[in-house]
């Protein structure tokens, strides 16, 4: 019996998941995402759609230079689940920012298609050398 009732609560939040992940304009209402600075847990882990509003990936990581702006942020793409997943970097700056409705969301100028195509990341050469 609670098998079954874990059963039932893991598909109930699978198919929430799915039912969040199909809308287009994702975002906390209270996001700094339309503010003049932004908070890293408003970007971290954030969907990032097309100009279309089609989601083509999600904000992996950030890559924090030795000033302390952040130059890039890598976006994980295509894949289900992490698997298959392939890391993009981009510079931070083409990340923009869309709103409607008290909504915003990240927009990057590029296709799902296009950021498959990109050079993959090397988490390896973005890590400072050993003093």
């Amino acid at each position: 019996m609670l098998t079954k009732l874990m059963a039932a609560a893991v598909f109930a939040a699978a198919s929430t998941f799915v039912v969040a992940e199909s809308n287009a304009a994702f975002a906390a209402n209270d996001s700094s995402l339309t503010t003049d600075h932004w908070l890293a847990s408003d970007v971290y882990q954030a969907s990032v759609y097309d100009p279309n509003q089609n989601k083509i990936g999600s904000v992996d990581d950030l890559v924090i230079s030795k000033d302390g702006s952040v130059s890039k942020a890598v976006i994980g793409v295509g894949g289900f689940l992490g698997v298959g997943q392939k890391d993009v970097a981009i510079p931070f700056t083409e990340l923009k920012v869309a709103s409607n409705n008290d909504k915003s969301w990240l927009v990057l100028n590029m296709t799902k298609d296009q950021l498959k195509a990109a050079p993959a990341f090397d988490k390896a050469s973005e890590k400072a050398p050993a003093q």
